[in-house]
């Protein structure tokens, strides 16, 4: 008797996923990757963010709550992550996490920007901030590739 109560646990255990399957990874059908915020870049600001998303059964998300990243990351990886669709499903109510992660480009970097999309459900924004704008002695503005003044 006790063999049969173990194995009816474990078959219950196996089964758990597939009974709560608003908490498994929903396909994804149309992904929106997050724009680096100006000012972020410009302040060397990087790291991840990580939304949760709930999905109703047509696959349009309903709900986006940041559950760890930078502040000043959150509000761009919320509005990327509010344009999702997924594949739909009988299920009323599905969740999803979704991973964005804002990499800052080394100055030497020959790729300005690149967005590189990393299955099942997240983002690479890797970008490189532009170089600062200082005046020149004629009063006009133009980038320098080299903001600290040779003495």
């Amino acid at each position: 008797m006790r063999m049969r109560i173990v194995s009816s646990t474990l078959a219950f255990l196996l089964l758990l996923p597939h009974l709560f399957a608003g908490e498994s990874s929903p396909a994804v059908k149309f992904a929106v990757a997050p724009k680096y915020p100006t000012l972020t870049l410009a302040g060397r600001v990087y790291g991840e963010v990580t939304v949760r998303v709930t999905i109703d059964r047509a696959g349009a998300v309903k709900g986006a709550k940041v559950t760890e990243g930078h502040p000043m990351l959150r509000e761009a990886a919320v509005n990327a992550a509010q344009q999702w669709k997924f594949v739909g499903s009988p299920v009323d109510k599905r969740v999803a996490m979704l991973k964005f992660s804002f990499v800052i480009l080394p100055d030497n970097s020959q790729v300005q920007s690149q967005t590189i999309f990393l299955p099942p459900a997240g983002f690479e924004i890797r970008q490189k901030p532009a170089a600062p704008v200082v005046e020149d002695q004629e009063g006009e503005f133009s980038p320098d590739p080299h903001p600290i003044s040779k003495a």
